[in-house]
């Protein structure tokens, strides 16, 4: 049941902090399609340490905050600091606090190497095509758009065969 209650706490947090992270390396990108890749994750993994520190803050004033009752009982009937920190309430709070906290530090570097991989590469961001969040209004620019991003190469996923069946032979 712990492990439970730790994934579903720190889901929410990672969720946040990846879409976060991966949306500030596109960002990154439209700004300065000049980077390479290699910058470009540094640059991100900046923003990814800013993001960690607060995310941890947060993680951290909400669990004490959730057990604060339980502090303030010991604390009026003046007991130990470690029998503080062996009740099973307090202790779940903070085994919580610290599996979030190593998820939350392994994912930002995790997701900007995923986030660097993907997006396009510096030639084509610098062409003046629409960024991906970006769609053309017209119809025929959209399928335009769309063609592209099939055949933009990545180090993971390389470029489409964009022929139809008919043209494959």
């Amino acid at each position: 049941m712990l492990t439970c209650a730790i994934i579903i706490a720190g889901l929410g947090v990672l969720n946040d902090v990846t879409i976060t992270q991966s949306s500030s390396v596109w960002e990154l990108r439209a700004v300065a399609p000049e980077l390479s890749r290699r910058q470009l994750f540094g640059r991100a993994m900046r923003i990814g340490r800013d993001h960690i520190a607060s995310t941890i803050y947060t993680i951290v004033f909400a669990y004490v905050g959730a057990s604060l009752s339980v502090v303030l009982l010991l604390y009026v009937y003046n007991q130990p600091m470690l029998n503080l920190l062996s009740l099973e309430d307090i202790a779940t709070e903070i085994v919580r606090t610290l599996c979030s906290g190593i998820g939350l530090v392994l994912a930002v570097p995790f997701t900007t190497a995923i986030a660097v991989a993907l997006v396009p590469p510096r030639a084509v961001a610098s062409e003046g095509e629409p960024a991906p969040t970006e769609l053309p209004e017209d119809d025929a620019a959209k399928v335009e758009w769309l063609r592209t991003l099939r055949t933009v190469e990545s180090p993971l996923f390389p470029a489409a065969d964009t022929r139809t069946a008919g043209e494959r032979g």
